[in-house]
């Protein structure tokens, strides 16, 4: 009796040795996750219609602009480099596009953002809507154009090369549905 005792306290000696180290294994790794936490970049993209009202203007009468917003969320200051489109579902493709002209200077692409800064990069909607033909194509190129055309994502890449997507807001994407079904109307009379 005392032998049968004694084999199964050296069996709970063992199974309490082998979790107290996959204990510290696990200890160690979520100390590493944290620790890596601050090093992360993460950006909030915004892709919108705004509309710009100056003082004593009505909402009516103020400029309907494009604009898109990229926020460092994330601990680690960054630098936002390159402008872009994700194009399709399966197949993803990423189209870079030149920054416009900005409306303030300060807002200029390449920009490095320390923690809880943006860049807003507005264009007018004109401007912008005459700029979209590539886009557009890229988009027709699809197997299933409709699919790649709700899957359109605006976003920005920074300077460490990883990209960041955002939905564009109804009004947005109220524009794009509308010039792609122009562009589809005007390669179907070709």
């Amino acid at each position: 009796m005392c032998t049968l005792l004694a084999a199964e306290c050296r069996w709970v000696d063992i199974v309490a040795e082998y979790l107290t180290a996959l204990g510290t294994v696990g200890a160690v790794i979520v100390a590493l996750y944290f620790a890596g936490k601050d090093r992360r970049e993460k950006v909030a993209v915004s892709p919108a219609i705004h509309i710009a009202v100056q003082e004593g203007q009505t909402l009516a009468q103020g400029i309907r602009l494009f604009g898109l917003t990229a926020t460092n969320v994330g601990f680690a200051p960054l630098t936002v480099q390159k402008l872009c489109w994700r194009v399709g579902v399966f197949r993803k493709t990423v189209l870079y596009v030149d920054p416009p002209v900005p409306m303030n200077p300060s807002q200029r692409i390449p920009r490095m953002l320390p923690r809880g800064d943006w860049v807003i990069v507005q264009q007018r909607e004109d401007q912008f809507i005459s700029g979209l033909t590539f886009l557009l194509e890229e988009l027709n190129k699809s197997p299933f154009p409709r699919w790649a055309l709700r899957s359109l994502r605006a976003g920005v890449e920074t300077s460490t090369r990883k990209r960041f997507f955002g939905r564009p807001n109804w009004d947005l994407a109220k524009v794009l549905r509308e010039q792609f079904d122009a562009f589809r109307k005007s390669q179907l009379k070709r």
